[in-house]
């Protein structure tokens, strides 16, 4: 039996969180000791290095003959211990590294619904439809036609025009976009303005296409030598890693690698929400590029994030031997100049730093890899050295919410893109109020806070009244411990600051926006931005992700010092008791549009992984922008910025894909417009649409019409129905139908018809052209229903009974009468 008061004497080892010389001391007296040494890894090529570092050379197996030694094992423990009577002593890589291998299960939460598109259509937003031009959509209407209900998207254009478009012609409606704030011209629905407007947009996007192309090609035509596959100490140094990797960060690494694989420079954006494992993506490419001889240039847009990123590449890196060097204003000028002699002679293998890294007095002996964060932070001069950059070393980059630019060029797919949608383990989202500024919201915050044992980022961006502010905090928390931090501050002012708020010395730390990137304190959950209204989107996106990254609820506070407008403002308490007691109250500045709607997009994009969604609503409130010149910023004016991106899109895939990388003339080159052409137009006298009673959610609604019209392969709806299903349940008759005429729409469009006419027990057949149309299949189609016939317009096909069922039979009799023609036309040719 087991005697359950056996006492082996069991010893922990300290944790000596990776201090080589200590670990090397002890192990080297439990070896005088006659101790035999068992190091369980899940890396025993890095163990290895590490122990001959202390001079101990460590054996797979043990032998025989050795009665004390030193044996590497496989194993993954917590820590290790020591049997002083057996004189055995176990380590663990938490010993070795100062990290064991964490490998923590994998949580998935479900904080509401994802934000479906953050171009989903409201009443009062402006759209473009390509064949009308632009108007303003007034909402979803059900009309009778023909006895049937049906569902449409109410558009007015200049007075007196309204067009009622067909829920089935959704995929012809677009959200208006612009690169500015400019209200757009609504057009006429005759005249012919559109389309000369739309005939000029196709001119310029095969222009600016040809441009794009030709940035594209030669950064292709520019060769290097393909990194070879991972090495042991590659796959030993992820181990490290500790925690789990999510689908979108393995998919991002995986992207990464191929990419650096292939034989021409890589140009890669990673975008990804705060906090979602970026870095660790950066910090695997980097180790790769070194581990083939390269060297890597860190690029950071601020002191405190070059900082943050020298610790985090050194923690993981300098345990296998990787030579790292910092530089950044805080550097000393004598260490500035032995770095930059490391760098220049290829003794460091990875530089971290400012802008001042494109500096002419950086050389690198063999710079393979430049990392960017936040690449929309750096100016005009350094984003130019960056994009020559680009044609010559592998570029990847980091961002959580792209600048428009940035996003468009990644869609367009003359950058690469990796999307990290996923949060990481037990993150929850943050709680994000948008109010006016008032005295009593924050001492609330602040106090609720440090109840709690937390800690407050306080964001005013100003230096000359922070100050005053400071002086304003302590009259309201007298109780808390404030430190104000600032730019302008020199290293010995601002590194006690930084680092008292660190260990929990300080508990409001007051700053400027300094503290946007690099900054990660787990302890630290509430946020609070005054004047958030002057602040940018992105800006403000970034800000608030330095709270909430632990399984803490979080919170952040937008405080604006303006109101709304006269309609939307809501009074203080204050300003209700002045009206009621007849007195005034200084009316506080008005809020600029622009301004309400950056705050209203971070209330509304509180989500785990909304930064990317943001960076699309930063596109539509402020704009693209000038991608490379104001004129097509004047072209995405008139026709938007998603039927202008479509177009470019278009005809960079028929450059792209020409004849032995040669630019075809414009006679060659595909219309544009073609891939955004409708599908047939049916007429089916049944039911098809998406109910208000399946779907009940106006914007979800929309979003599935929208996801359900664009579909242009019967495999792609068939996983938008699927998904419907699955979220909205069982489906009724009239969405069966919706998607059953949609599929007969893409099978029509493969067979050359222009638009199908099922009322009145008869199916029309019109065609796009007419001529292509072999008479020997009408022929072949009459023998299947004799009381078909053709006319001069259209052929026609009788049916008895359900509408779509004959549209689909009709449908398969075509194509096997086409399939027939086309098979007596082959036998002919071989006898020939």
């Amino acid at each position: 039996a087991l005697n359950r008061d056996l006492d082996i004497q069991a010893i922990s080892l300290e944790p000596y969180r990776g201090r080589a010389e200590a670990l090397a001391l002890t192990l080297k007296n439990y070896r005088e000791q006659g101790f035999t040494l068992v190091f369980t890894t899940d890396q025993p090529n890095r163990a290895k290095t590490v122990l001959a570092g202390a001079e101990i050379f460590a054996e797979v197996e043990a032998q025989e003959n050795h009665s004390a030694g030193a044996y590497l094992a496989q194993g993954n423990l917590g820590g290790g211990f020591v049997l002083p009577v057996q004189k055995l002593a176990v380590v663990s890589d938490a010993e070795l590294f100062g990290v064991a291998r964490l490998k923590l299960p994998q949580r998935r939460f479900m904080e509401g619904a994802p934000v479906a598109t953050v171009l989903d259509l409201k009443p009062g937003d402006y759209v473009v439809h390509i064949n009308f031009g632009i108007g303003i959509f007034r909402g979803l209407t059900k009309r009778t036609v023909d006895g049937f209900e049906k569902e449409f998207l109410f558009v007015e254009y200049q007075a007196p025009d309204k067009l009622f478009v067909p829920a089935d012609q959704l995929d012809r409606i677009q959200k208006y976009l612009n690169p500015g704030d400019a209200t757009p011209k609504l057009n006429r629905l005759s005249g012919g303005e559109w389309q000369r407007t739309i005939a000029k947009a196709k001119e310029d996007a095969k222009a600016f296409a040809r441009d794009l192309v030709k940035l594209y090609a030669q950064r292709k035509q520019v060769a290097r030598p393909p990194y070879g596959p991972d090495t042991p100490f590659q796959s030993e140094m992820e181990d490290t890693f500790p925690w789990v990797e999510t689908r979108g960060q393995l998919q991002a690494i995986r992207d990464t690698k191929g990419d650096m694989e292939e034989p021409y420079p890589m140009d890669r954006l990673v975008c990804g929400d705060v906090g979602f494992g970026k870095t660790e993506v950066a910090i695997r490419a980097a180790f790769k590029a070194v581990q083939a001889g390269r060297q890597v240039a860190v690029l950071c847009p601020t002191t405190i994030l070059s900082e943050q990123h020298f610790n985090n590449f050194s923690e993981r890196l300098q345990p296998f031997g990787t030579k790292l060097g910092l530089i950044n204003r805080f550097t000393h000028a004598d260490h500035r100049r032995e770095i930059t002699e490391d760098v220049k002679k290829g003794k460091v293998e990875i530089l971290v730093g400012t802008h001042s890294l494109l500096g002419k007095g950086i050389s690198f002996k063999h710079l393979g890899l430049v990392i960017i964060d936040e690449e929309q932070k750096f100016g005009v001069k350094q984003k130019e050295m960056l994009k020559q950059l680009r044609t010559e070393v592998d570029v990847l980059t980091l961002s959580a919410t792209p600048i428009p630019r940035t996003l468009s060029m990644a869609l367009m797919d003359i950058r690469q893109m990796s999307l990290i949608n996923d949060p990481p383990p037990g993150r929850l989202p943050i709680r994000t109020y948008v109010r006016p500024y008032a005295a009593e919201i924050v001492r609330e915050a602040i106090l609720r806070e440090l109840a709690r044992g937390g800690q407050v980022f306080y964001v005013y961006n100003r230096v000359e009244s922070i100050g005053h502010v400071a002086e304003k905090l302590k009259k309201l928390v007298p109780m808390a411990r404030i430190g104000v931090g600032h730019g302008q501050m020199t290293e010995k002012e601002l590194e006690p600051i930084m680092v008292g708020f660190i260990k929990g010395d300080i508990d409001v730390l007051l700053s400027t926006t300094i503290i946007e990137n690099g900054i990660d304190i787990s302890n630290a959950n509430t946020l609070i931005v005054e004047n958030a209204d002057r602040l940018g989107l992105a800006q403000l996106y970034q800000l608030r992700g330095r709270v909430g990254r632990s399984d803490r609820q979080a919170y952040a506070y937008f405080l604006y010092s303006g109101v709304a407008d006269a309609t939307t403002n809501i009074p203080t308490v204050m300003e209700a008791n002045l009206a009621a007691a007849g007195g005034t109250k200084k009316r506080r500045p008005t809020l600029s549009e622009g301004a309400l709607a950056r705050l209203q997009a971070l209330q509304e994009f509180s989500t785990l992984g909304s930064g990317y969604s943001l960076a699309f609503r930063d596109l539509q409130i402020r704009g693209a922008g000038e991608l490379i010149g104001a004129k097509q910023s004047g072209t995405m004016m008139t026709v938007g910025y998603e039927l202008y991106t479509e177009l470019i899109n278009e005809a960079v895939a028929t450059l792209k894909n020409s004849v032995d990388g040669e630019l075809p003339s414009d006679a060659d080159v595909r219309d544009p417009l073609a891939s955004v052409e409708p599908l047939p137009a049916f007429e089916v006298p049944v039911i098809a649409l998406l109910p208000d009673n399946y779907i009940r959610d106006h914007s979800q609604r929309l979003y599935y019409y929208q996801q359900m019209m664009s579909a242009r392969t019967e495999g792609r709806l068939g996983e938008v129905q699927a998904e419907v299903e699955d979220r909205y349940g069982h489906q009724p008759t009239q969405v069966h139908n919706a998607f059953a005429i949609m599929a007969l729409r893409i099978r029509a469009r493969d067979l050359g018809i222009e638009k199908i006419d099922a009322r009145q027990g008869r199916v029309s057949v019109s065609f796009k052209d007419r001529s292509t149309v072999p008479p020997r299949a009408f022929s072949i189609m009459g023998h299947k229903n004799r009381d078909c016939y053709v006319t001069r317009e259209a052929f026609i096909w009788p049916f008895r009974g359900e509408p779509i069922q004959a549209i689909d039979k009709m449908l398969a009799v075509f194509a096997e009468a086409l399939e027939e023609v086309e098979q007596d036309r082959r036998e002919l040719s071989s006898r020939m």
